[in-house]
């Protein structure tokens, strides 16, 4: 084989295994399956979280929507929380972040808020699912479950609430 094909199919094989590395690392950023081990055993509320992630699954994001049209995160979680729980919330996230007892990352438990800054004047909001998952209406992939440790979302936590449920 000459010098040069050589040299072509090694850089051909380096940019394939460069190209291989980020596709792997980019699948981690999210997930839209049920974050459970089949052998894992589940809580009542993490039940009826798996099943209104399954009921909204689809549902794009839409700044505003409160349907399955579309609907923002402050919606999503405010229907979640009257459905699962029984209990009112407010409307727009800023106005959830006000409500509840806050808790350490280190203390979560499922049904806790998650209140995410996304920019500078952009707040995003989940329902904690366990100590690894959140489920939320994601701007890029509509409902799914994300990892709290992601990241891009751990960096921006800014703090983690408890309503009495």
């Amino acid at each position: 084989m000459s010098p040069t094909i050589k040299a072509s199919l090694k850089g051909y094989l380096c940019l394939l295994c460069s190209f291989s590395l980020l596709v792997g690392c980019s699948s981690q950023s999210v997930t839209t399956s049920v974050p459970t081990a089949p052998t894992q055993t589940i809580s009542s509320q993490q039940a009826e979280l798996v099943e209104l992630h399954q009921q909204w699954q689809g549902t794009p994001y839409k700044l505003g929507g409160n349907d399955k049209n579309g609907i923002d995160c402050s919606a999503f979680v405010q229907r979640l929380y009257m459905s699962a729980y029984q209990k009112p919330l407010p409307r727009t996230t800023e106005a959830q972040m006000q409500q509840g007892k806050p808790v350490s990352l280190t203390q979560v438990r499922t049904g806790d808020l998650v209140f995410f800054k996304t920019s500078l004047k952009v707040r995003h909001v989940g329902v904690i699912y366990d100590q690894h998952y959140f489920l939320h209406a994601s701007t890029s992939k509509g409902v799914i479950f994300s990892r709290l440790d992601n990241v891009y979302w751990a960096p921006k936590i800014i703090s983690i609430k408890r309503h009495s449920l």
